[in-house]
């Protein structure tokens, strides 16, 4: 489809009232466009109808913008006519449930709280801006199909972004009520208990009442034009239960993305994950034009920042959207355009025929967005992420689908609330033909993973501090720590026994002198070790030609450096003396990136200094396990040297700027 060689995007936010004749008095069309060619964007986002529910063109649904009616400007329509002329591709923009149009005018529409109160009173005693309604109300539903179905008709564009598909809080409206009722026959619990089945239940229908929502906003537009390409919004499948953003999610839109603004870690982890789980390629990752978020209306990222975030998108293969703020009057920042975001496209637009190829990793991580009811959902996956970063371990961030097809050689698992029977079966084939599993702490509620682990959970331990004691012969994974200091996490422990003789115990659960709830202590700011256990900590057990290794206490949450060196040191143990895709000196802050792509190996290096300007890196040294004849410098700003000695290359960067990207000839 169109996009597949789009990597250049703008995102215009504009969720402009009309209360106010200023507002969108001072839109210039032309302006615009003329600037979007000057950035030499390659495709635009065209608000056509907001979270304030106005619509930017003459419709026969819902209601026109006020300055817009008055000054007879169909602004969508303008959009599409100037940018096509110009070259560039449009994707029109439509806000589901965020609708203050929509709320005001159809009271019966309201998505109401536990407490009966409709949004503009949610959270309680506070003023709320947004109108939210309900996505299982009929007469919501066919608004919408009447909306897209009318953009669909009355425009030729190229595709749709469809906005906010999650739920803000769970809904007790009639509908959902008679709906919830219909299909279980129990009246939906207000009771938010994560080890509740009932709620649990409650959990996954909600999510499938989401999936029918907007696979029928998607159809809507499908069945007038299947060439438009449907993008939902799935930023919120990194928020927890309460959104209801799911994997299954994706299904709905040819390709995965979402807006973030959480900094280079978080860009990381959901670039791979969208990598994997996005149905075609590139993904789209979208960040503000303002620093950090849109909240900051007036002030802008540095040139430095904004390349950071683009080449991180680029590199994992997704396109970059930059999402910009409209003025209330319908100005703005065009020295923007003709600045920092014409100077960051210029860089990237040269590299976009060498990505969207195959990540190369040695480990792979799962995040899990089965239930997300536990407070880790994606902080373990995160952490662990953020360890092998660190130490140069080449690795991936994957969804379920892709547990079928894992090329990693160890897989991650942590912070999983709930792993299915099918899951499982695809992580057992995984592990049974040569690769190894590690899991921290929990195991997703499924019997047959624990059992495979070779270990029954018993209880949850009543103290709430815990330290992993290594046994000798694991002391060389688990450096610096011993009896007397053993590895810290302030945490429960899964308590559990060995129930097949295969397993080995490489580390005992030692729990403080005494608990915190109670009125003694032994030292009066910590909780130091005193209860040494027979509990196993770290345990590992063969199966087939590989190994699981499972960890009683979620380890990746301690942060201290001794304690992220042990983490990565037993992953590696797992990878069992196999060459990795790379080893390098290069510091924590600069991520290395490798994919193979019609026959040929790239490799990347991002300088993600927080802090900018960003600052070169001299002398980073990187060996790859292949022996390659040639490297081509295809970025600006860097020289890198090439020896091969025994089967290996050694690649000396002898300066990175922001970043650098190479192709490898054997």
């Amino acid at each position: 489809m169109w996009f597949e060689n789009d990597y250049r995007r703008i995102f215009m936010d504009m969720h402009l009232n009309d209360t106010n004749p200023e507002y969108l008095s001072k839109l210039d069309v032309d302006n615009f466009v003329a600037h979007l060619k000057e950035a030499d964007a390659s495709s635009v986002v065209v608000k056509a109808h907001s979270h304030v529910g106005l619509n930017y063109w003459k419709c026969k649904n819902g209601r026109m913008h006020r300055t817009l009616e008055r000054r007879n400007l169909d602004y969508v329509g303008e959009m599409i006519e100037k940018c096509h002329a110009a070259g560039i591709k449009v994707i029109v923009y439509f806000s589901q449930i965020y609708d203050n149009y929509a709320y005001e005018t159809h009271k019966s529409w309201h998505l109401k709280h536990a407490t009966g109160l409709s949004s503009y009173h949610v959270p309680l005693n506070k003023k709320n801006r947004y109108g939210l309604v309900c996505p299982n109300n009929p007469e919501y539903r066919q608004y919408c199909k009447d909306i897209l179905t009318e953009l669909c008709t009355s425009y030729d564009f190229e595709g749709m972004f469809l906005d906010m598909p999650f739920w803000p809080y769970p809904c007790y409206c009639r509908h959902c009520q008679k709906k919830y009722l219909e299909e279980t026959g129990k009246p939906i619990p207000r009771i938010q208990n994560p080890n509740s089945k009932a709620w649990q239940e409650f959990i996954h229908i909600r999510q499938r009442w989401m999936q029918e929502f907007i696979l029928e906003n998607t159809q809507t537009v499908k069945s007038i034009n299947p060439e438009i390409s449907i993008e939902h919004n799935m930023a919120a499948i990194g928020e927890n239960w309460n959104c209801a953003n799911v994997e299954m999610n994706t299904d709905a839109s040819d390709y995965a993305g979402g807006d973030y603004y959480g900094g280079y870690l978080q860009q990381s982890f959901m670039c791979k994950y969208y990598n994997n789980i996005t149905r075609t390629k590139p993904f789209s990752y979208i960040t503000s034009r303002c620093d950090k978020n849109l909240f900051a209306h007036t002030v802008s990222r540095t040139k430095d920042d904004l390349l950071i975030h683009s080449v991180n998108a680029l590199v994992h293969g997704g396109a970059f959207s930059i999402c910009d703020a409209m003025n209330p009057d319908g100005t703005f920042t065009e020295s923007m355009y003709t600045g920092a975001i014409r100077e960051v496209f210029a860089e990237t637009k040269p590299l976009e025929p060498y990505v969207s190829g195959n990540l190369k990793t040695d480990v792979a991580v799962l995040y899990s967005t089965n239930c997300k009811l536990n407070e880790n959902y994606i902080s373990a996956p995160m952490h662990i992420v953020k360890t092998l970063k660190e130490h140069n371990i080449a690795f991936d961030v994957v969804g379920s689908r892709n547990l079928k097809n894992l090329k990693a050689k160890v897989l991650c698992i942590a912070g999983a609330f709930e792993i299915t029977n099918e899951e499982f079966e695809d992580i057992k084939a995984f592990v049974e033909n040569g690769g190894s599993l590690f899991i921290s702490e929990g195991f997703g509620k499924n019997a047959k993973l624990e059992r495979f682990a070779g270990v029954e959970v018993q209880r949850t331990s009543a103290f709430t501090y815990c330290y992993l004691e290594p046994k000798p012969q694991f002391a060389d994974y688990m450096k610096t720590f011993d009896r007397q200091s053993p590895y810290p996490v302030e945490h429960t422990a899964q308590e559990a026994k060995i129930i097949d003789s295969a397993v080995e115990t490489l580390a005992t659960l030692t729990y403080p002198y005494t608990k915190r709830s109670e009125r003694d202590f032994s030292a009066i700011h910590s909780d130091p070790p005193g209860r040494h256990t027979l509990y196993p900590a770290v345990t590992l057990v063969q199966r087939g030609k590989g190994q699981v290794m499972w960890v009683a206490a979620p380890l990746e949450q301690t942060e201290a450096h001794h304690c992220r060196q042990s983490l990565s040191d037993m992953i590696l143990y797992l990878m069992r003396g196999e060459k990795r895709t790379f080893i390098s000196n290069a510091p924590d802050f600069v991520e290395i990136v490798a994919w193979e792509k019609n026959g040929k190996d790239y490799l990347a290096l991002v300088n993600q200094q927080e802090v900018t300007p960003v600052y070169p890196i001299q002398d980073i040294e990187i060996t790859l396990p292949e022996s390659y004849q040639n490297v081509q410098v295809l970025s600006k700003g860097s020289t890198v040297q090439l020896t091969q000695a025994d089967g290996e290359t050694k690649l000396l960067v002898k300066k990175l700027p922001v970043f650098c990207m190479m192709e490898l000839e054997k």
